[in-house]
């Protein structure tokens, strides 16, 4: 008789610990963890965009280097230069953004820096503004400068790029 009640016991037991691992693999997956780089880098970028909506021309002199140029898929042979840059982002000192799906490639004395600025989170995101941008930040004693920014609209399009078409599978991240 207590080989019948220690069957139910032990049952449950299991089912529970089933259960809790199930929960556990679900709560792991939905926590990515950050790399070094990803989060140095991170707060690099939100520097720039804290700079730029605080009207601080001289912060953003010193995290940009002396040649630094932006240049953009729609016009690719017209780079927008330092002192333009400055003045279009602090023109635009209300926009904010986010930053989402980055990726560091630490180069040694530079890092190519690649992500999408989303327009904006929640109900007010409007993911057709969005843009992806590659940075180029460069090592200068124990600082690092933003060098050359490629952007171009990261929404959805009507053209098939090379090697990336939507049937391409999708690399899962480590973290």
């Amino acid at each position: 008789m207590r080989k019948r009640s220690a069957l139910p016991f032990a049952f449950l037991l299991v089912l529970a610990s089933s259960f809790s691992m199930a929960v556990d693999e679900k709560a792991q997956t939905r926590i990515p963890t950050v790399t070094r780089w990803v989060k140095v880098f991170t707060e690099r970028e939100l520097a720039l965009q804290s700079s730029a909506r605080a009207g601080d021309e001289a912060a953003l002199q010193t995290m940009l280097a002396d040649d630094f140029e932006m240049r953009t898929g729609v016009m690719p042979a017209n780079p927008t230069p330092k002192a333009e840059w400055i003045r279009q982002s602090l023109q635009q000192r209300d926009a904010s953004f986010a930053i989402e799906q980055m990726a560091v490639h630490d180069l040694g004395d530079q890092a190519v820096v690649s992500f999408r600025e989303a327009s904006s989170t929640g109900a007010n995101r409007t993911p057709a503004r969005d843009i992806f941008v590659v940075d180029v930040w460069t090592r200068a004693g124990d600082e690092w400068r933003l060098a050359i920014r490629y952007a171009s609209p990261a929404g959805s399009s009507d053209f098939v790029i090379p090697g990336a078409t939507p049937e391409s599978r999708i690399i899962q991240k480590k973290y």
